[in-house]
């Protein structure tokens, strides 16, 4: 009241006070990006949290250039181009008790007999020299040692030998053994030989990383590890499960790299067939690391897409990054079966990797060809549904209110009585279904009860029935020809 019950003089008060008319209009769930990852060997760093301001080179100077971390940070803030537009916090682990650095070589035989150049590609990152005719291996090592010391990015350091240029991962554990090596040269003379890196060892427990995101609803994780893990794939898919239960209601999912073939990451995925909490983005063959594959593909698509336009589903272009040989690309028989058996699949178009099916690893045999936890697009719905609930049910006005029967007239302005808080949910319902993450309304409408509990007075029970909203995923179409005669 803008004028107190005192006054007697003519008077005129108006108030203006916000008050929200506006109680159960859906408001899209901010998507946010939790990076987990290690930084380079012999680098001193905290593994505090820390959000990134949208500069790679912060993360390149806290976890050294060249480390998963950064390498993750390159694809979600280019240097040019769009970059991650939701919050992206970085959960650094220390490196494994007893981690050791995967290593590799490249050895040379000959001598140039004529100028070129040769390009060195690690890890997806690429480094180009020149060579003279008259050039030794031992001229070409050290020219090669130059171009990738040279490149920041690089997730190795090399060092010269005799025989051979010995490469070593900036990060120790096992996930340097995902870093593959190349060499483009076609120099008449010289003949190169590529030891992929490998016996890298001990990637470190996710768990800490995974402690530290407490009530932050982080809706994505990124881990930068290798997704053949399964020890790691269960301790996120706990974590995950336990984000989706009723008293946390802070939902997120999980998205590894992958650039196998169908037989190697369907072999993990189908034995997993209760997780809905992990997702595989796939790149068949690609030479890009798999962390770097699938933060592309948050930036490019999933989570750009899920914050701007949740119900719709993914057909991203992994811009940037080097698609695997068209040999190795798969046909439809054999991306209908990954998805049925828990993998995500990509197609390529023209020199580029495009998503297909962005799938979770969920797929019961109880549930058919059908099973509800399937894509990761209608786990985006659910969470903008579950998120649009939590604003209903933990609003201020709630909170401690009286509650009382719809019959019951009451004068308190503060009671709450079922009829009203069923008006909040039906208006839930139209407006997810203005925003197609639902449809059929008149099933939720029907289906709606708000009550409250018969055994405890202070207890209010709510049924929201709802039926998301569906994708185009298949198309079918029949073409009848037939020939012209005349009459």
């Amino acid at each position: 009241m803008s004028v107190s019950p005192s006054a007697i003089s003519r008077v005129t008060g108006v108030a203006v006070k916000f008050k929200n008319f506006n109680t159960g209009n859906v408001q899209m769930l901010q998507q946010r990006l939790a990076v987990i990852g290690v930084g380079n060997h012999g680098v001193t760093y905290t593994t505090e949290k820390y959000e990134c301001q949208g500069n790679a080179s912060e993360i390149g100077d806290k976890y050294g250039y060249g480390s998963p971390l950064y390498l993750a940070a390159l694809q979600l803030f280019p240097l040019v181009g769009k970059g991650a537009g939701f919050p992206v916090t970085f959960y650094p682990l220390a490196e494994g008790s007893g981690a050791v650095q995967a290593s590799g070589k490249i050895e040379i035989e000959g001598t140039a007999t004529e100028a070129g150049s040769a390009k060195i590609v690690i890890g997806g990152q690429k480094a180009t020299i020149a060579i003279a005719s008259g050039d030794t291996k031992t001229e070409i090592f050290a020219k090669i040692k130059d171009g990738i010391d040279g490149v920041l990015a690089m997730p190795v350091t090399a060092a010269n030998g005799d025989d051979a240029l010995t490469l070593t991962s900036k990060a120790a554990g096992e996930v340097g053994n995902l870093i593959k090596t190349r060499i483009e040269c076609a120099v008449n003379g010289l003949t190169f030989t590529v030891t992929q890196l490998a016996n890298g060892v001990k990637d470190p427990d996710v768990t800490p990383a995974l402690d530290k995101i407490g009530e932050i609803w982080e809706t994505a994780i990124l881990p930068c590890f290798d997704y053949k893990n399964t020890d790691r794939l269960d301790t996120v898919m706990i974590y995950g499960k336990n984000r989706w239960e009723d008293l946390e209601k802070k939902p997120l999912l999980c998205f590894w790299g992958c650039t196998d073939d169908y037989a190697t990451r369907t072999a993990l995925t189908n034995a997993r067939e209760n997780d809905f909490i992990n997702a595989l983005v796939v790149s068949v063959g690609s030479p890009e690391l798999p962390y770097v594959v699938a933060a592309k593909a948050m930036v490019n698509d999933i989570l750009t897409t899920a914050n701007d336009n949740p119900p719709q589903g993914y057909k991203g272009l992994l811009e940037g990054l080097e698609a695997g040989d068209d040999s190795l690309q798969e046909n439809y028989g054999t991306r209908d079966a990954s998805v049925k058996k828990g993998s995500s699949t990509n197609i390529k178009s023209g020199n580029v990797a495009e998503l297909n099916d962005i799938v979770t690893m969920y797929h019961p045999a109880s549930e058919g060809n059908y099973p509800s936890r399937r894509y990761v697009c209608d786990m985006i719905k659910l969470e903008n549904i579950i998120y649009n609930v939590r604003l209903i049910m933990e609003a201020d006005e709630l909170k401690g209110a009286p509650l009382v029967e719809d019959s019951t007239v009451t004068s308190n302005k503060t009671a709450i009585q079922p009829k009203t808080v069923k008006t909040w949910f039906l208006n839930l319902a139209k407006s997810l279904a203005d925003k197609a993450i639902i449809q059929d309304v008149e099933t939720t409408k029907n289906g709606l009860e708000v009550a409250i509990d018969s055994e405890n007075p202070k207890r209010l029970n709510v049924t929201f029935p709802v039926k998301l909203s569906g994708n185009v995923e298949v198309t079918s179409t029949d073409i009848y020809f037939g020939f012209y005669v005349g009459k």
